[in-house]
């Protein structure tokens, strides 16, 4: 992937300029503009994505297959906020997808634990990543 930089930056807390809590040393100034892009170039091809949705997004594409008790500790939310998080992040017509229903992450059974579910980008996610990374190459 070409720009690892930004799923690297959140899961170190260099987001601490946008993040509510205590995350890490401060974003330099560059790299928090850069992510401020990142972030208005998603809410552009997912209207109404939030920063909790986009963090949730962007940790899944650093590490695809994610347990979402893993995106708990990444993010620092509770299990309730990362549930409700990602279901409004997969497709309509998914079972326990929530409105606004973006589209852009799978959830699928944990193989090893059938009670644990893992979440991966969709083909949408997919595309929306690439966009990102594209226009931050740029």
């Amino acid at each position: 992937m070409a720009a690892e930089w930004l799923p690297k930056m959140l899961q170190t807390g260099a987001i601490l300029a946008l993040d509510r809590r205590e995350a890490g040393p401060p974003a330099r100034p560059a790299a928090s503009v850069r992510i401020i892009k990142a972030i208005g170039l998603a809410q552009d091809r997912a209207p109404g994505l939030t920063l909790t949705q986009f963090l949730v997004f962007m940790a899944v594409a650093g590490e695809e297959g994610i347990r979402l008790y893993e995106l708990c500790d990444r993010i620092g939310e509770s299990q309730a906020v990362i549930s409700r998080t990602v279901r409004a992040l997969t497709p309509a017509g998914e079972p326990g997808t929530l409105p606004p229903a973006h589209g852009l992450l799978t959830l699928m059974r944990d193989r090893h634990d059938g009670r644990g579910r893992r979440a991966a980008l969709s083909p949408a996610g997919r595309t929306l990543l690439g966009q990102i990374e594209h226009a931050m190459e740029s």
